[in-house]
């Protein structure tokens, strides 16, 4: 009769497979964060954050949505600034999140 084998706890595979060695092979050419401000540092998108922006087309909920925790910040810094500097950081985020020309490439925001 064969015996169930034993699972190991989560904590004891720590940097066991695939997952590990990937995170291995992209940590010394992962992007950094967005540094806006001393205060505002906005990190890589996420998996979680792109799912999100594929279930909108609002160009102001998909800025929400990678700004994330410094959204509110963000649009403080914001609020009375010309148009021209909103559109100017959001063209540099998105070619520092997604890389150059993001904004050229189908499902990409001309105005986001």
């Amino acid at each position: 009769m064969a015996t169930p084998e034993k699972q190991t706890p989560a904590a004891d595979n720590e940097g066991v497979g695939r997952f590990y060695e990937l995170q291995q092979e992209l940590s010394a050419r992962r992007r950094a964060a967005y540094q806006l401000t001393a205060d505002i540092a906005i990190p890589p998108v996420t998996r979680g954050q792109l799912k999100a922006l594929r279930s909108t087309r609002d160009d102001d909920e998909q800025m929400t949505i990678v700004l994330g925790e410094h959204a509110d910040a963000v649009e403080e810094l914001f609020a009375d600034r010309p148009s021209d500097d909103w559109y100017a950081f959001q063209r540099d985020l998105y070619a520092h999140l997604f890389g150059q020309g993001s904004a050229e490439l189908p499902g990409g925001s001309e105005g986001s």
